[in-house]
């Protein structure tokens, strides 16, 4: 811990901050004039949903295996159709929105729960990107819900069938 304090105050002079990942993908924004359906600021958001393996690549995982997501925190800003999203407090996504339809831009680090139904463990998530295939959730604000199926790759390609819901107390 002294080393690691040490390094940061020689380093920046100033302190130390998380970083926040950008993972790139093939995914792309549209250009777009439709007013959003709604503005996304200052809200949590969890995700939870099913990742369906599509191909060889990701060790204890095979195609067509299905694995339950472990929930994370998606924190959104909003300007006009542009939104800025932050993952779990580490991962950097960018977003529009047009109309209803949330297109999405990078990647985040996508746990399962593993065979012990634990979650969180480096053997059990990889970092992916979202391909264009698949990277646009369907907002509903009504319903308080988005859902759609991300197409994403890390080692292997997955698709992730997803709903995402409000944080209820956002202090979590």
């Amino acid at each position: 811990m002294k080393f690691f304090v040490l390094g940061c105050i020689l380093v920046t002079l100033g302190g130390c901050a998380e970083e926040i990942y950008f993972i790139p993908g093939t995914g792309t924004l549209p250009e777009c004039t439709e007013a959003p359906i709604t503005d996304l600021s200052g809200t949590l958001w969890f995700d939870q949903g099913t990742v369906t393996i599509r191909t060889e690549g990701c060790p204890g995982a095979a195609p067509e295996e299905e694995f339950q997501s472990c929930a994370l925190n998606w924190a959104f800003s909003q300007t006009g159709n542009d939104v800025a999203i932050v993952v779990d407090e580490e991962y950097r996504l960018e977003g529009r929105l047009c109309g209803d339809q949330l297109s999405l831009r990078g990647g985040w680090w996508l746990p399962v729960m593993d065979e012990d139904g634990f979650c969180y463990e480096d053997d059990s998530a990889e970092e992916v990107g979202i391909q264009a295939e698949g990277n646009v959730l369907t907002v509903s604000p009504d319903d308080l819900q988005m859902l759609g199926t991300l197409v994403v790759q890390g080692r292997c390609a997955a698709e992730y069938e997803v709903i995402f819901a409000p944080v209820r107390d956002p202090s979590l």
